[in-house]
């Protein structure tokens, strides 16, 4: 059999065209011998009637009229035949006509829509998926379109059986139909999440025309966290602030490695002090999304304070000299100082007046430390201090000891006094001079049973060329003056 309308072949008990569509119409073959019976019967009921009704047209009696009544049954016979089968066409196309329609409506878009539907709602999303676009296949020829919740369940289905990337268009499109639409905004953000890709949502929810949807997701976005100092070198130390617009917690290193959520919590500013440091600073967001990390190198130089200027200038005497440390600009800098030759640190002796010369050949080393804690170049000078007298210096600290014992002040020449544990040493390290006399000075110690020797700030002097003691009293400016001790 083949299609009335595109001429295609119909395979057998096919009730429509596979490649049009169109219904097959059906209309059964009539049986010749029915056909020839009704025109046979038509001829006897004419011989029939013509035996009863005369030449003159009045009705005959005659023994023939018997065979009326059997006509008239074979008539009504052929008839009901005929009824019968009438109706079996007009039943037949009635059944086509049904399966038709039933078959138009059952792929109609909303058929196909409920079917979808229903595959989506109990989680089997490859058929949803298939479902919805066969639904959108049909709403193109239809020129229509599927409502947007429709299209939603679409790109949630295509997500979950792994087509993120179609899913992320349909979603995009929503989004340009509806841009207030805040499912089609929170799909697609969970599915950037899922991916790691913040700079998308930052882009999508930064670009929202309507600020209700910024207002209501601005909370994924992932913004690194502000620095109100630029990176750079600096002459003076200072306090960084960090900050964000945005929710969450902002983490930071100060070692150059990247920060994350176990890293120090920014509370307050944080103090750059002298040296190079690397701030390096992340925000974490409410869901635990982690901004692109970003650093600012500081390199904090203070400037060196002024070297010391030291009077005398090294050399070799004979006669002692105070020394002088001096700050030429005089800048508030502190001056530490040693005389064994080491480096002089802010553990040293700090210069607070002149300085009496050491004697014998020493080694003196100064430097300056800046208000801001820099610490300056060290300057050195060498000096050779031999005195020559009557008496040496060894000579005149055992006239110390022994003035000390024959006036009741020590119990020997060792250093004993009563009541004191330990026992009084006497050093001379230095000489001074006031006018035209030369002095030792003595320092007096105590030393303890582990042998830690303590200055007591007592000081005595034995006259050069004399050999008389004196006491030995610092005045404000350093320089000492002299009594006698008796």
């Amino acid at each position: 059999m083949t299609c009335d309308r595109c001429g295609n072949e119909i395979p057998s008990g096919m009730m429509f065209c596979p490649k049009c569509g169109r219904a097959v119409q059906m209309v059964p073959d009539f049986d010749v011998n029915i056909d020839e019976g009704i025109v046979v019967s038509s001829d006897e009921v004419k011989e029939a009637l013509d035996k009863l009704i005369d030449s003159e047209g009045n009705r005959r009696l005659s023994d023939d009229t018997v065979r009326l009544p059997a006509i008239k049954g074979e008539v009504s016979m052929f008839r009901r035949a005929a009824a019968i089968t009438s109706f079996a066409i007009l039943l037949v196309i009635l059944i086509l006509v049904v399966v038709f329609v039933l078959r138009s409506n059952g792929n109609s878009l909303s058929n196909i829509l409920e079917e979808a539907r229903s595959a989506y709602g109990e989680g089997d999303y490859e058929n949803a998926v298939e479902g919805f676009e066969k639904a959108l296949i049909k709403a193109k020829e239809d020129e229509t379109l599927i409502e947007i919740n429709d299209q939603i369940s679409l790109a949630d289905a295509l997500n979950k059986t792994g087509r993120s990337d179609d899913a992320e268009s349909v979603l995009r499109g929503i989004i340009v139909l509806d841009p207030e639409n805040y499912l089609a905004y929170e799909q697609l953000i969970n599915i950037y999440k899922d991916q790691g890709k913040y700079d998308d949502i930052n882009k999508l929810i930064a670009g929202a025309v309507d600020d209700s949807v910024y207002s209501r997701f601005k909370g994924y976005m992932t913004v690194p966290p502000d620095f109100d100092v630029a990176a750079g070198s600096y002459d003076e130390e200072f306090d960084l602030s960090l900050s964000s617009e945005f929710d969450g917690e902002i983490y930071y290193t100060l070692d150059g490695s990247s920060p994350d959520s176990s890293s120090e919590l920014y509370m307050e500013p944080l103090h750059i002090g002298e040296g190079d440091t690397v701030v390096t600073a992340v925000c974490i967001n409410g869901y635990d999304m982690k901004s692109p990390e970003v650093s600012m190198k500081y390199s904090v130089r203070f400037e060196l304070p002024p070297d010391p200027v030291i009077d005398p200038d090294s050399g070799n005497f004979s006669q002692p000299k105070y020394i002088s440390i001096e700050t030429p600009e005089n800048d508030g800098s502190r001056l530490y100082y040693t005389l064994d030759g080491s480096e002089p640190t802010e553990d040293s002796a700090l210069y607070e007046h002149i300085i009496p010369m050491p004697l014998g050949k020493q080694t003196l080393k100064a430097r300056a430390v800046s208000v801001k804690g820099v610490s300056g170049n060290v300057v050195e000078k060498e000096y050779s201090l031999n005195v020559k007298g009557v008496c040496s210096s060894a000579d005149a600290t055992n006239y110390v000891a022994a003035s000390l014992v024959a006036t009741g002040n020590l119990i020997d020449i060792y250093g004993n006094k009563a009541g004191v544990k330990g026992h009084f040493k006497y050093l001379c390290t230095r000489a001074a001079k006031e006018g035209s006399r030369t002095y030792y000075i003595i320092d007096e110690y105590l030393e303890d049973q582990n042998g830690i020797l303590t200055e007591t700030g007592t000081a005595y002097a034995v006259d050069i060329i004399s050999c008389m003691m004196y006491r030995a009293n610092m005045k404000p400016d350093g320089r000492y003056g002299f009594t006698l001790f008796y």
